[in-house]
C-alpha cells in the first residue's frame, strides 16, 4: 500500500508518500522568491539526503491594476504548482492500492488568503482525483488540522515547533526513524530560525502527519 499525503499550501505544500509504512520519501515545492543562500542550503540538502526531492515553480504571483488580469496571474501558477505536484506524484502510484490524503482548509485563514487557498485547493482535488486514482473516492481522505496533530500525539492548537519537535523526539513510526527526514532533523540546526521551523521542513513534517493518522486508523 502507498500513502501519499499532502499538506498543500500556495507557498510551499509538502507530501509524504509511504510504502507500507516502512519506505519514506518527501517532495515539497518552493512556489516563493528565496534567497540565494536558502536555495544553497536546500540544494545541499537534497544531496545530503536523497529521498527529499525540493521543486521550484517559474511563474510569479504578483498584482496588477487590473483584477482581471491579479486573477488570471494566480491561476497561471496554481495549474503550474498543481502539475509539479501531480506529475511528480504518478510514478509513485500503485493502481488500486494508493491511499491520498489531504489536510482540509484551516479556518484561520481570512479575507482573501482563505479565497486563494480554498480555490488552489479545489483545483488540487481534481487533479488528484482524476490524474492519479482515477475518481475512487473511497481512497481519497480529508483530515481536520487538529485531528492530524492529535494523530502525533499533540494538542490541536499545537504550533508548528510543538509538532517539529514531537516529530524529532517521537514520530510514533518506529521506521520513519530511517528516513532521510528525520535524520536530517536530527542532524540539521539550521532548521531552526529564532524558535522557527523553516520552510519547506515544517511542511514535509506536516504532510507526514497524515501518514500517522491512516496508521493510526487502520491500527
Amino acid at each position: 500500500m502507498t500513502i501519499i499525503s499532502i499538506d498543500f499550501s500556495i507557498l510551499y505544500p509538502g507530501v509524504c508518500i509511504c510504502k507500507d509504512f516502512k519506505d519514506f520519501k518527501w517532495v515539497s515545492v518552493v512556489n516563493t522568491k528565496i534567497t540565494k543562500a536558502s536555495r544553497k542550503r536546500l540544494d545541499d540538502l537534497e544531496i545530503s539526503y536523497p529521498d527529499l526531492k525540493i521543486l521550484y515553480t517559474n511563474t510569479v504571483r504578483s498584482k496588477n491594476a487590473h483584477y482581471h488580469i491579479t486573477e488570471r496571474i494566480k491561476l497561471v501558477n496554481y495549474f503550474e504548482l498543481i502539475t509539479l505536484l501531480v506529475k511528480e506524484l504518478k510514478p509513485h502510484i500503485q493502481k488500486g492500492e494508493t491511499i491520498i490524503c489531504l489536510e482540509g482548509i484551516s479556518f484561520g485563514s481570512s479575507g482573501n488568503a482563505l479565497v486563494d487557498i480554498s480555490q488552489a485547493t479545489g483545483i488540487l482535488k481534481q487533479a488528484l482525483l482524476n490524474e492519479l486514482i482515477d475518481l475512487d473516492f473511497e481512497k481519497f481522505f480529508i483530515f481536520s488540522p487538529g485531528e492530524l496533530k492529535n494523530a502525533i500525539e499533540c494538542k490541536g492548537n499545537a504550533g508548528k515547533l510543538d509538532v517539529f519537535n514531537k516529530f524529532k523526539q517521537d514520530p510514533i513510526i518506529e521506521s520513519v526513524k530511517e528516513s532521510h527526514l528525520w535524520k536530517a532533523v536530527n542532524s540539521e540546526e539550521w532548521f531552526i530560525d529564532k524558535d522557527r521551523v523553516v520552510s519547506p521542513i515544517i511542511d514535509m513534517i506536516d504532510s507526514y502527519l497524515g501518514v500517522v493518522k491512516i496508521h493510526q486508523l487502520l491500527k
